[in-house]
């Protein structure tokens, strides 16, 4: 018995599978000390912080560290996700580098220069005329 979709092409629309960049709506499962937290890395960030702050009023201070560092761990991966943001941005905006011998890009057209050296000295030739 064959699998409904064992041969059939992928409905999704995202082309080859490729990822453009994390997931920022990607849902998290934490299970933290004596609480579990479900949210967006940003969500779970913020409540650790106010777990953080309502052990450190009530006078737990091992709780309360032990909530921001959880905290700390999630903020790591919103930052991870500020970083990669950063490095592709600076990709996309490197400039091309100049050729070594000072041409311009444009005026090369990528041929050698045997073959640039050739067509100025033709240039310099009177052109022949139609007998």
């Amino acid at each position: 018995m064959r699998h409904a979709g064992a041969n059939r092409r992928s409905r999704n629309r995202g082309g080859n599978g490729r990822k453009n960049g994390p997931n920022r709506s990607q849902v998290f499962d934490s299970n933290g000390p004596e609480v579990r937290i479900r949210g967006t890395a940003h969500q779970i960030c913020e409540k650790y912080m106010v777990l953080a702050k309502d052990a450190a009023s009530s006078g737990d201070p091992v709780m309360a560290q032990s909530y921001l560092q959880h905290a700390e761990h999630y903020q790591r991966i919103i930052n991870s996700w500020a970083d990669d943001a950063q490095q592709k941005e600076q990709q996309q905006n490197k400039a091309p580098e100049a050729p070594a011998d000072g041409n311009k890009k444009e005026d090369d057209l990528g041929l050698p220069p045997s073959i640039l050296a050739a067509g100025a000295e033709d240039s310099k030739k009177p052109a022949l005329e139609d007998a």
